[in-house]
């Protein structure tokens, strides 16, 4: 039989706890909920933002930014704004949804319907007060801006003297 040590005052049935180790344990399980937590977020961001969200290409074509935009469902020319303010180009509008029959039952639903809005800053000086806006019988809007030549040229650079 062994004796206690006197500076020892664990029992040998007794095990030791090892705060270090419990305390990685934590912070692991923490991490966890953490990054499901975000996980979960960033999916319902994307879901919110894909639902009603207008994609666009803008390109540089000429003396011209355009601007075109996915077709977008139920587009009505009149359901449509178009505006700048400074170098960022607002497009904000309502996709409407068509009649379905009242006993109609959805099996499959991916069309999303109802107000966007959507800013995109235009990198090149533009003359916003001669920009066009034009909606495509297949619900494409297409904006061109005439390039400000003025005011987007480029400027040298001299020695001082």
């Amino acid at each position: 039989m062994s004796e206690e040590n006197p500076n020892n005052p664990q029992r040998p049935d007794e095990q030791r706890i090892d705060p270090m180790k419990e305390l990685n344990r934590l912070r692991n399980s923490v991490g966890k909920v953490i990054e499901q937590g975000i996980t979960q977020v960033q999916t319902a961001v994307q879901t919110a933002t894909a639902a009603n969200s207008v994609r666009l290409d803008v390109f540089q074509s000429g003396d011209e930014v355009v601007i075109q935009t996915n077709a977008m469902d139920g587009l009505e020319p009149t359901s449509i704004e178009v505006s700048m303010e400074g170098d960022i180009l607002l497009i904000r509008g309502e996709t409407i949804e068509p009649d379905t029959p009242d006993d109609a039952t959805f099996l499959l639903r991916e069309r999303r319907f109802g107000q966007f809005e959507r800013s995109v800053t235009i990198p090149i000086s533009v003359r916003s007060e001669e920009a066009k806006a034009k909606l495509s019988k297949t619900g494409v809007l297409t904006v061109t801006l005439p390039i400000d030549v003025v005011r987007g040229q480029d400027i040298a650079v001299t020695p001082a003297d």
